[in-house]
């Protein structure tokens, strides 16, 4: 038996170098605090030889901020204990994302839009709440698309839109609270209506309008505003009963419907609205100053420093 124990460290020191040879993504399973969010995040950047964060410009003197989400299993959607939750937020299950991904650290901003279709029809956009650091509104999910497609062509990396499963994986961040901040939320923390609260939270500020990026505390992966300010387009298309047949490895969603997934909330969302198992949906084709939205860009991993 003593022969055995000694002889542990060193069959999962070999496994830990076979899994790195083999290129596979390291997963863990949350639920996990901010610490440990760190550190799967650097643990996954050493993995696949990439930074944690990294900056991509993406016009003459514009650039994008992104963050790596690491791989990871957690529950998604809401268990029947979580207050105002909607039926369409179950049942509750276990969804592995099986491959790391960044994400924009902020939402996309107007002077990322305009400095990246400078010069076309798009840049010449009016926002129902103008400024170089406010986050685009009124931006269809087709246009939306647009500008990704733009974007990976014009860069040669593969940019999208999230889908719910991996929006929903890093707004949490490692929790399984209604909000990344806890069992309620406040507007110290996020953009949304004041005047209403979730919970034992308390009545804050009603801004009615947009802000700025950055101007709240990041969740425990680094991200800003995946609560409030505007709500994000999700590539999934939306079905309410989706969860009840959704596999559990990197769902994206129905093959087809007639409106797309919206998460997160926005600056005039009662604070329910912002929880990070709340589901809704919006026509594509159509905008709403409410609506923006966040880039993923899809890890290229270097390779393995065991080969």
């Amino acid at each position: 038996m003593r022969a055995l124990k000694r002889l542990v460290p060193a069959l999962v020191a070999m496994a830990a170098v076979c899994l790195a040879g083999s290129g596979a993504a390291p997963t863990v399973k949350a639920p996990y605090g901010a610490d440990k969010a760190k550190e799967h995040q650097e643990a996954a950047a050493t993995f696949h030889g990439v930074p944690v964060e990294k900056s991509v410009e993406i016009a003459d003197g514009v650039a994008m901020d992104l963050v790596l989400v690491p791989a990871g299993t957690y529950f998604m959607g809401s268990p029947t204990t979580e207050d105002q939750r909607d039926r369409n937020e179950g049942p509750a299950h276990d969804v592995t994302i099986s491959k790391p991904y960044y994400l924009g650290k902020f939402e996309v901003t107007q002077k990322q839009w305009n400095g990246f279709f400078a010069g076309t029809v798009f840049a010449r956009k009016e926002f129902k709440f103008p400024g170089d650091n406010m986050p685009v509104d009124g931006v269809s999910g087709f246009e939306a698309e647009k500008f990704l497609m733009d974007l990976s062509n014009k860069l040669g990396m593969k940019f999208r839109l999230p889908t719910e499963a991996e929006w929903e994986h890093a707004c949490r961040a490692g929790t399984q609270t209604p909000f990344h901040t806890g069992e309620t939320i406040s507007t110290s923390q996020a953009n949304y209506d004041g005047s209403k609260i979730y919970k034992n939270g308390v009545k804050g500020l009603q801004l009615k309008q947009t802000v700025d990026i950055g101007m709240y505390p990041p969740n425990p992966f680094g991200l800003h505003d995946m609560h409030g300010n505007v709500w994000e387009w999700c590539q999934d298309w939306y079905n309410a009963d989706f969860y009840k047949e959704s596999p559990g490895t990197d769902p994206a969603g129905p093959p087809s419907g007639g409106s797309r997934v919206i998460r997160g909330g926005c600056w005039k969302s009662h604070p329910t609205k912002c929880r990070s198992a709340e589901r809704d949906a919006y026509n594509p084709s159509k905008s709403n100053d409410t609506i923006g939205f966040r880039v993923l860009l899809e890890v290229e991993p270097s390779k393995p420093a065991a080969e």
